[in-house]
């Protein structure tokens, strides 16, 4: 599947269309280059420096011998049954 395969029916040109269709998968790569580093470096980056500054760990990586557990105790709350089919 090719981007000009809507140009099917003109069988002859296809030895003319191939270094074509090579090109514009080469542009396409580096269309999706540009755009996932443009996002990695806007979004992901920006948040990692802002969590920096704010001293935000999002894992607990360091080890603490002294715990029994490393599971997190999630809050206890009685919900009603009304509540439990209505989830969101």
């Amino acid at each position: 599947m090719g981007i000009f395969d809507f140009l099917k029916p003109l069988g002859r040109l296809k030895p003319l269309l191939a270094p074509l269709e090579f090109v514009g998968k080469k542009v396409a790569i580096l269309v999706n280059y540009v755009l996932l580093s443009i996002v990695y470096f806007t979004a992901f980056a920006a948040t990692a420096a802002i969590a920096k500054v704010a001293r935000k760990r999002f894992l607990e990586l360091k080890p603490d011998h002294n715990r029994q557990s490393y599971w997190i105790e999630s809050k206890k709350e009685d919900h009603s049954k009304k509540e439990a089919y209505r989830p969101f």
